[in-house]
């Protein structure tokens, strides 16, 4: 008589089963969007297999790249950074010097590499300044005459900061749905402001880019744009980490912002937003 026998197992225990047989490299994208206990219960049940040999790629924004190593301090050494830079200057200018040519279309070197200088190492950036340009001398498909552009305006940065990083600032600068903290606060340009819109505008004073920025330093500016009423720290950093929230609750695989409360660091991880902050604010 025919017996049959079953083996339950749990789905962790499963895959991790057919991981091992299979033997394929396992990707884990926006490794850093997950909470840190659940990247431990990763890391940690995949550690045999990691020991075994088995690749396992961890994809990461760059400051959260060692995530993996502070969760779980036993697969030291046994991890390999491979950073992927952003364009550079060279690498951004192919753009505009293979398309406007095939629009009959000459951009002078200096305003190429004044774009290139803008577009925060962004090739999605460089192509909507090169959109725009097109759009303000009308081009909509190949001249029949040669065009020279040798001069732009910055009006061009600021129309491109309007329909980039405008809807997340604001998402951010309303804050959560609730919070306690409505104070107005008096700003050295006269106006008034909360608590997140203030941290808003102290980084906008800054400008700092795809850069990380210290804690202290940020509080320095903030006390420079207002007048009094000063934030307390605690005050700043839980504004901090809410608005860390909103931005990791977006749409976009990595948030704009992203701080750091172990370091007291805030990283500013979207080209798009950084640029914002430099064009955008000033002119709403």
């Amino acid at each position: 008589m025919a017996q049959t026998k079953s083996i339950s197992l749990s789905p962790r225990s499963a895959a991790i089963t057919q991981l091992r047989k299979a033997n394929i490299p396992l990707i884990i994208d926006d490794f850093h969007y997950l909470d840190r206990d659940f990247q431990g219960n990763i890391i940690r049940a995949l550690k045999p297999l990691i020991f075994e040999g088995l690749p396992v790629i961890l994809i990461a924004i760059p400051h959260r790249r060692y995530d993996a190593v502070k969760v779980e301090r036993e697969i030291t050494g046994r991890l390999e950074s491979i950073p992927i830079p952003t364009w550079n200057d060279e690498e951004l200018l192919e753009i505009p010097n293979e398309g406007f040519p095939l629009l009959n279309v000459h951009l002078s070197k200096s305003i190429g590499l004044r774009l290139a200088s803008e577009a925060y190492g962004s090739p999605h950036l460089m192509q909507e300044f090169c959109r725009e340009l097109t759009s303000f001398h009308k081009v909509e498909t190949t001249l029949s005459e040669r065009l020279e552009i040798d001069n732009i305006s910055d009006e061009l940065f600021i129309k491109v900061a309007e329909g980039t990083g405008k809807i997340v600032f604001d998402k951010l600068a309303k804050g959560p749905r609730q919070r306690t903290d409505r104070l107005p606060r008096m700003l050295k340009s006269g106006e008034t402001a909360d608590i997140y819109k203030v941290i808003l505008l102290a980084l906008a004073q800054l400008s700092p880019g795809l850069e990380t920025i210290e804690y202290e330093q940020l509080r320095a500016v903030i006390k420079d744009v207002l007048i009094d009423n000063i934030p307390q720290g605690h005050e700043v950093t839980r504004v901090l980490e809410k608005m860390t929230e909103i931005a990791s609750s977006d749409e976009a695989s990595t948030p704009v912002l992203d701080w750091d409360k172990e370091e007291l660091k805030l990283h500013i991880t979207d080209p798009f937003f950084a640029f914002f902050l430099k064009w955008g604010v000033e002119h709403q």
